[in-house]
């Protein structure tokens, strides 16, 4: 079995400057992570994705997990200082976007503001990498729950106020959010590791991005949430060869023509196919006629 896909979507990473025009969300069906529009993403077989399941590449799918693990012990509410700050160096951002072809979105002005508040945070914590994922998965929940529909205002003063809510709440829960995390950090990526392997092997590959490890059981549909949900245009190429070897009994008896009638025929044999969830009887006879299928699907979102 040969699968690929290659997908051009974007991760929410701790050291990266968001542009407020650039579409987000968070995907379930990629296991809760926050997905923007400029990293790469790949989908890597069973060969080469086992090799990857790595310590390393489960940052951001744990901070999606211990995000929800630690959110009922991490309440506080904005503070006004945090409010008038954000507002003021957001509105100056959102006038200098406007004259753009994209209008700068509320969750890009809500990140920016937020991400520096990670930056600073986590440039001398001991695990800068978990830091880093815990502090932007906290950020990138706080201001997509505040910011939705409201990109429908055209007005900086009114689309700042909501971006800055979200930045703010997000800002006043980042230690806390931090510190539940890094309590248990290290025994979900211990697990995950674990579960990547597992992924690997069963549906045939696993979705990375920026070599971080997608948790999802099902990958076609992680492939359309990056489409419909990032506003990017997402081209999967997947290409399944079939290896069928039977062994077929015939107990055959001719009748008066001299024709085989064929009896108690016995058929045993093994079919590869992609993990798309293709029942061996609509396989077989698909591929049957094909031999090789190529199918190329092309979603924008």
């Amino acid at each position: 079995m040969n699968v690929r896909s290659v997908i051009r979507a974007g991760w929410l990473t701790g050291a990266v400057a968001l542009v407020p025009g650039i579409a987000s969300a968070e995907l379930e069906a990629c296991g809760g992570v926050f997905v923007f529009g400029d990293a790469d993403c790949e989908f890597r077989p069973t060969e080469e994705c086992t090799e990857h399941c790595e310590v390393v590449a489960m940052e951001t799918t744990c901070a999606a997990e211990l995000y929800r693990d630690c959110e009922s012990e991490c309440t506080a509410h904005a503070e006004t200082e945090c409010q008038s700050s954000c507002q003021t160096s957001c509105e100056t951002t959102c006038e200098e976007e406007m004259a753009a072809e994209e209008p700068p979105r509320c969750m890009g002005l809500a990140m920016s503001d937020c991400q520096q508040a990670c930056n600073d945070k986590c440039a001398d914590a001991e695990h800068v990498g978990s830091c880093r994922s815990a502090c932007a998965h906290t950020c990138g929940a706080k201001c997509e729950g505040k910011c939705q529909g409201a990109d429908e205002d055209v007005v900086c003063e009114e689309k700042c106020t909501t971006a800055c809510d979200g930045s703010c709440e997000a800002r006043a829960n980042i230690d806390c959010q931090v510190e539940c995390q890094t309590k248990v950090f290290e025994q979900c990526e211990t697990r995950k590791v674990e579960e990547c392997e597992t992924q690997c092997t069963q549906t045939g590959g696993a979705i990375y991005c920026d070599d971080q490890f997608l948790s999802s059981g099902d990958l076609d549909a992680c492939a359309a949430e990056l489409s419909a949900e990032v506003e990017i245009d997402v081209d999967v190429d997947i290409e399944a060869e079939v290896d069928a070897d039977a062994d077929i009994d015939l107990d055959a008896d001719q009748d008066d023509d001299g024709d085989v009638d064929k009896r108690d025929a016995k058929k045993a044999g093994n079919c590869a196919v992609s993990p798309g969830g293709m029942e061996t009887g609509a396989a077989t006879a698909l591929l049957g006629a094909l031999g090789l299928v190529g199918l190329r699907r092309r979603r924008r979102g």
